[in-house]
């Protein structure tokens, strides 16, 4: 069953009417003296049905926060500029009344050229080392393979190896490339410019077979 909400006439503030939480403010306050907020996350208010307060403290309705969605690989929260704040409500209002709003802003700003460069290598790095054999005699078994078919000794299981390094090197070429992108891409943006590109994705491919832009961890074998 919900509860019916009701307004105090005298101090605006809404509480309920009824039920388990009858008497009690529908929103959360801060305690305020001296400037300092005692309990940020908030309380109800101090009095029941709304009544005007006595106590030796200011109270300011808490708004509830809801941030705005971001990459925080790309973006972050500009902790100089953001935080919560005390807002007065316009004009004033009288003791025992909320004095207004405590509200949080969030300044979203972009990470810079050299992070964002920093970033993608990166992902160049670890996507690059993910593609190569980490099997002893990986080098050894290459080089013998390719001596063989040099000398025309072509069995499957030299041309086979030789093949799948030839992909693994195109695999990292395309790395190599799509940092390159990258790269060109950051430093079009400069240090404020909108960029709309996710540094993380990973390659995949469309209903005709067709690469998408994206790194590549592996290859088919």
């Amino acid at each position: 069953m919900t509860s019916a909400i009701t307004t105090n006439p005298i101090t605006g503030i809404e509480y309920y009417e009824d039920g388990p939480q009858e008497g009690q403010s529908v929103k959360l306050f801060v305690a305020v003296t001296d400037g300092q907020v005692r309990n940020p996350a908030g309380s109800r208010w101090p009095f029941q049905y709304g009544r005007p307060h006595d106590q030796p403290a200011d109270y300011y309705e808490l708004v509830p926060f809801t941030p705005v969605p971001f990459d925080p690989e790309l973006f972050h929260v500009d902790d100089t500029t953001s935080g919560w704040n005390l807002v007065l409500k316009p004009g004033g209002a009288p003791d025992g009344h909320p004095k207004g709003t405590y509200v949080r802003s969030e300044n979203i700003k972009r990470r810079t050229i050299a992070e964002l460069k920093t970033l993608a290598k990166g992902y160049a790095d670890r996507y690059n080392a993910m593609l190569w054999p980490q099997e002893n005699g990986y080098t050894e078994k290459l080089q013998y393979a390719e001596k063989q078919v040099a000398a025309n000794n072509r069995l499957p299981q030299f041309t086979n190896l030789i093949a799948r390094h030839e992909a693994l090197l195109q695999a990292s070429f395309h790395n190599d490339a799509r940092l390159a992108q990258l790269y060109s891409e950051i430093e079009a943006a400069g240090d404020a410019g909108p960029i709309d590109f996710v540094v993380s994705q990973v390659a995949t491919s469309d209903a005709n077979g067709q690469q998408l832009a994206g790194w590549v961890n592996g290859i088919e074998e």
